[in-house]
């Protein structure tokens, strides 16, 4: 599943051919949205679209007179982008976009643009507030990847801290976004291990020490994995690329992009023991995923782990 760094990529991707062109064409095969378009779209054709912005794993689209479109990606989902080219600027049956095939949810046509969303099930077009008007968008945390500003550590906290969430294991907390927003697997086992931290402590057992750690470590790595696809530094990337010893398969930039995640019985960079992966029961109340437990991968010897 794409996490919050991938989704900022497509709205921006979104947010640079859509926004400030005029909605020539806007069509949906989801349910809800097709069946609003049948009612609607006579108001949203000719509309500005004003910009596009991610929250967590969400993807928002605001228009013209309140009007608005939003995405979420789930597992397999993608977005598209396309700019007519010079040599066929001239043609007007719009010759540069992909026929339709069975993966398209979304198609939304501009002047000189578009983005076709595949393979997604959630689409929705809507006039309002998408906050009111999409229930499980009011209940995200604070973005781990924010616009502006720094991240909402106060308001995380207090999140994290709510009484139902004392029992809960920080591994499966990261993942409910209701807590904080957009992080997913490669992420969560980043963070912990960045952090030192066992997924298996509950919230109740995290110390002072371990909260600054995760309020300071949430926005840098998803900062990282968002300007630079990798929560690895760059000296560690070079450490894996130059000893085959470090990775599965030598030569592959992928599998230098990360230091625990999918890095299964290879050696932990920090202390040479050997990287593990377990299954944890996680805790899904935003309908987000279907999974009820995920892979989490760890270093047994720096996070103070007993897998057995």
């Amino acid at each position: 599943m794409p996490e919050g760094p991938e989704v900022r990529k497509y709205a921006d991707a979104l947010d640079e051919v859509l926004s400030g062109r005029l909605i020539l064409s806007l069509e949906a095969r989801t349910k809800d949205a097709r069946r609003w378009l049948e009612q609607n779209e006579k108001q949203i054709v000719g509309r500005r679209v004003e910009r596009v912005i991610s929250h967590g794993k969400h993807l928002i689209g605001y228009i013209a007179n309140a009007f608005f479109f939003h995405s979420h990606l789930m597992m397999w989902g993608r977005w598209q982008t396309f700019t007519m080219s010079t040599q066929s600027k001239h043609k007007s049956n719009a010759p540069w976009l992909p026929e339709k095939d069975r993966r398209e949810r979304a198609r939304i046509v501009v002047k000189n643009g578009a983005a076709i969303l595949l393979s997604a099930p959630i689409f929705n077009v809507g006039h309002g507030n998408p906050y009111e008007l999409i229930g499980i968008l009011a209940t995200l945390g604070p973005d781990a990847l924010p616009y502006r500003g720094r991240f909402n550590a106060r308001e995380f906290q207090r999140r994290l801290f709510l009484p139902e969430h004392q029992g809960e294991t920080i591994g499966a907390a990261l993942l409910n976004q209701q807590i904080v927003a957009g992080l997913g697997n490669y992420l969560r086992a980043e963070i912990l291990f960045a952090c030192k931290l066992n997924p298996w402590l509950t919230i109740s057992d995290l110390t002072m020490r371990n909260l600054s750690c995760l309020t300071r470590t949430i926005p840098r790595l998803a900062a990282a994995a968002y300007k630079r696809g990798a929560t690895a530094t760059e000296s560690d990337r070079e450490r894996m690329a130059s000893d085959p010893a470090l990775v599965y398969q030598p030569g592959r930039e992928y599998g230098t992009r990360h230091l625990v995640f999918r890095r299964t019985n290879l050696p932990c960079l920090r202390c040479g023991e050997k990287i593990r992966q377990l299954r944890q029961r996680t805790i899904q109340r935003d309908d987000e995923e279907d999974e009820r437990t995920r892979i989490v991968y760890f270093c047994a010897k720096c996070q103070d782990v007993n897998p057995d």
